[in-house]
């Protein structure tokens, strides 16, 4: 070979090594952005915040996103949480990531509280439905996030609109005043809401005490009592019930809801998004889709620089409905256009 030739291979080689060399070191310098769930990759909710979050990182190749998922929704037994707590501590420790967006409460309580005001991670949080300091968060200079509130105003209109639609008169002067019950499983994400339920103006509704359960029998007799002494009944979670054969074994969640539905002499409205498809005739719920949007937001903002500890921790603002046709047709309840135009266009609207 000529020595113009090997100079010239050389020279190739040297720009090709010096680009290899450049592009890692690039990879290396992006900021890193872990999006936490608290559960499994195909539940309705993560489906919905996954979604919110591209909508943000959707083009930005100069992030580096990583998803890890916990599975808390199928596993609820306590070997399993430090299992999975360890784990997502072991993926944080070996990524070390510059930002941890964490999902739902039980992410918060297993991971999330353990890096508070830790100078090398910072925190976006979001679907939490309990209090900032119970993990610590609050006055946290590297913590901020956006609060998953139910939008009970929304929800009180809609439990009036089937009162209404079944003879109540509750806006007339000594009208009545339709009884509405929460029954619930006894869920950490359902126990931490307990509070601003229970705290909420119902009126013209009467509140009774919610009633919480931990398996589907007790659910079964919860609902066949409230037939007794409600005129409505309130669900949202109900997914962490044990078939009696087999402990990790969940029941079905279709199986819940249909039972629910078919045994229940009063009107049963929903407060979670999957509460419609596993069977109900209506639900109200807090969107994850603006969860994930504006927690995502924050992590790249975070990424740009911004400080977390100086950005505002955010609310609820928006909600979605969910509509059964032939679960509303089966009570003889009416569906107002606007809820049905809305369900519709969200995906939402089942016959």
């Amino acid at each position: 070979m000529k020595p113009k030739t090997k100079v010239s291979v050389w020279v190739r080689a040297g720009v090709v090594m010096l680009a290899a060399a450049l592009i890692v070191s690039q990879k290396a310098q992006k900021p890193r952005i872990l999006i936490l769930h608290s559960y499994h990759t195909d539940y309705p909710w993560v489906v919905q915040i996954n979604e919110g979050i591209r909508r943000v990182f959707d083009g930005h190749h100069d992030i580096a996103l990583r998803y890890h998922y916990m599975d808390l929704k199928n596993h609820t037994d306590e070997d399993f949480k430090r299992t999975a707590a360890s784990t997502a501590h072991r993926t944080i420790r070996k990524w070390k990531p510059d930002v941890i967006v964490i999902s739902d409460d039980l992410g918060q309580q297993l991971v999330g509280r353990r890096y508070v005001n830790d100078s090398t991670i910072q925190i976006v949080f979001c679907g939490v439905n309990g209090e900032t300091r119970v993990y610590g968060y609050e006055g946290a200079g590297n913590v901020t996030g956006i609060l998953e509130r139910k939008p009970l105003s929304a929800i009180r209109e809609t439990l009036m609109m089937v009162a209404r639609a079944k003879g109540f008169r509750p806006e007339k002067s000594g009208g009545d005043h339709p009884r509405v019950v929460f029954v619930c499983d006894a869920s950490d994400s359902v126990t931490a809401e307990l509070a601003e339920l229970n705290a909420f103006d119902w009126s013209p509704l009467a509140w009774c005490p919610p009633v919480r359960v931990s398996q589907f029998g007790e659910w079964k007799r919860a609902v066949r009592a409230a037939n007794g002494y409600a005129d409505m009944i309130l669900v949202s979670d109900y997914r962490e019930f044990r078939l009696p054969s087999g402990e990790k074994e969940p029941v079905p969640p279709s199986e819940i809801m249909g039972w629910t539905e078919k045994n229940s002499g009063i009107p049963i409205l929903g407060m979670s998004l999957v509460n419609v498809a596993d069977g109900g005739m209506i639900s109200v719920f807090t969107s994850g889709y603006e969860q994930g949007e504006v927690a995502g937001g924050m992590a790249l903002a975070i990424a740009r620089g911004q400080n977390a500890g100086d950005m505002e921790v955010q609310r609820t603002r928006q909600f979605l409905i969910s509509v059964k046709k032939s679960a509303m047709e089966q009570r003889d309840l009416p569906i107002p256009t606007i809820y049905e135009s809305f369900a519709r266009a969200t995906d939402n609207y089942y016959d």
